[in-house]
């Protein structure tokens, strides 16, 4: 049960990372004036942030309920 935990999280992690963040991301700064590549990006360091706040959160909630 518990692998199966496991891999539902980094799978949903790893969904919210691209679709939620990065996508979005990458297009609001390519429609921006004068942008360039390193402002578009900026989307990859912006959604890893947000995979290692998920996965930590998700760290601390299985030492919570010892699963």
């Amino acid at each position: 049960m518990q692998i199966a935990l496991l891999f539902t999280s980094v799978m949903i992690q790893g969904i919210l990372g691209a679709f939620c963040v990065r996508v979005p991301i990458s297009y609001i700064m390519s429609i921006q004036p004068n942008t360039s590549l390193f402002h578009i990006g900026l989307a990859t360091p912006m959604s890893s942030i947000l995979q290692l706040i998920l996965c930590v959160g998700f760290m601390l909630w299985l030492q919570k309920t010892d699963c």
